[in-house]
């Protein structure tokens, strides 16, 4: 049962490791879902109403350490279809595919490819460790973490995954369904800016208990430069505290700090993000824009004697222009390893999105059309059982729910469900 619960909790933890990528170690991984639901895109469109059979999809990731070079990368391919369950499945399309499972009850053309349940296509990393603790990395997604944040549990692509901070959008009030997502900057080979995590990277690595890295972001020009750093000290076991930065020397640059304290049986994280958006270089810009900041707090409990892992979190965003109300979420993940091939998994949230006093303002202009509207509100719930068959291969059955209530009251049902089977070697 302790090597059941280690799956679970190994997806908490890799981010942890001095050296991890998207595979934190030298293997093949694949992962295959089929899937069919009631999307959220388009989901009160006539053309498209009703369960939908979305089609097979296929992600296949390798990772090879060659000396002092590692080698990585992933092919997201699909056999998509858009058909009625009832209808003949005649109109499959085999492509290089962003969707996954989780795109069609998170995917909204509003707020953000970043919250709206899409991917990359591919990513391919190329690093060299030429002296011991330094990494010399050039990818399309170099996962360098130095502290914790939101979870998605997983990548997009992989049957754990869940919506981040209870899936509120990153925009305005008024301007996406549900707002309120703050950015954490603590992948610092990500540029938020940019909506890129392609980068060229370097860092120092001393044993596990500092790091320091720096990452030059695609898309960056001469004309608009931009770096991002990262810094983690981990001066005793149970303590760890990091510190990042994402387009320094520019006036959207974000500022993260995290801490993380481990009593064994129960992880105690907590972050902060400043985005730092608006016309000027002020800390906080006065502007529409909606410079925000956030904060938030997770609690990892685990007990092995009965394989148990349980992770709740909340988070609360505040808008820098005085007219936009905080939002803010509450979740939780659990798992728990039942017999010695089963583990139940869930995770659920509801999350509260900001909204414009002007809405409720009797002399602002704008109130006969608003005044009834307000933040919006999102509940999901998403159980999952995993059959672990032996040490290569798993399978995950899924179901995912989601309740919308737009900023004007719009109300969407919608829901995905299917089966992944994931092989390692």
């Amino acid at each position: 049962m302790k090597k059941i619960l280690g799956i679970a909790t190994a997806l908490l933890l890799c981010s942890a490791t001095t050296f991890a990528q998207v595979l934190p170690a030298s293997g093949i991984q694949n992962t295959v879902s089929a899937s069919f639901g009631l999307p959220l895109d388009n989901v009160n469109n006539a053309n498209r109403e009703g369960v939908r059979f979305y089609g097979l999809l296929d992600t296949l990731q390798a990772r090879f350490d060659i000396s002092v070079f590692t080698v990585e990368g992933m092919l997201n391919w699909g056999a998509l279809c858009w058909n009625p369950v009832d209808a003949k499945f005649n109109t499959f399309k085999i492509t290089n595919t962003e969707i996954t499972p989780y795109w069609y009850t998170n995917h909204w053309s509003q707020g953000g490819w970043w919250t709206s349940g899409n991917t990359a296509s591919y990513y391919v990393n190329f690093l060299m460790h030429p002296f011991k603790g330094v990494d010399l990395g050039m990818g399309t997604r170099l996962d360098w973490v130095v502290g914790p944040a939101p979870s998605s549990y997983g990548h997009y692509w992989e049957p754990y995954a869940h919506i981040v901070q209870g899936g509120l959008k990153d925009a305005a009030p008024g301007d996406a369904d549900v707002v309120g997502y703050t950015y954490y900057a603590n992948n610092y080979t990500s540029w938020y800016a940019g909506n890129t995590r392609a980068s060229l990277a370097a860092r120092y690595c001393y044993k596990d208990i500092l790091e320091i890295g720096l990452a030059l972001p695609s898309g960056v020009t001469v004309s608009t430069p931009a770096f991002n750093a990262g810094f983690k000290l981990h001066p005793l076991d149970m303590f760890t505290i990091a510190i990042a930065c994402d387009g320094i020397v520019q006036n959207t640059v974000n500022l993260y700090t995290g801490l993380n304290f481990d009593f064994d049986v129960i992880i105690l994280d907590a972050w902060l993000g400043l985005n730092m958006r608006g016309d000027g270089n002020t800390l906080f810009p006065n502007t529409q824009n909606a410079g925000r900041w956030g904060t938030g707090a997770a609690i990892t409990l685990s007990i092995s004697q009965i394989g148990l892992t349980l992770r709740p979190e909340v988070g609360f965003t505040f808008y820098n222009y005085a007219d936009y109300s905080n939002a803010w979420y509450l979740g939780g993940r659990l798992d728990w390893a039942v017999g010695k091939q089963f583990v139940f998994g869930a995770w659920s949230s509801i999350a509260f999105g900001a909204e414009n006093i002007n809405w409720h303002n009797v002399d602002s202009p704008v109130y006969k059309a608003t005044c009834n509207w307000n933040g919006g509100s999102i509940f999901d719930i998403r159980p999952d059982i995993t059959f672990i068959l032996d040490k290569h291969h798993s399978f995950t059955v899924f179901f995912d729910y989601q309740n919308r209530k737009l900023y004007n009251n719009t109300i969407y049902d919608v829901w995905a469900s299917g089966l992944y089977w994931t092989y390692k070697l």
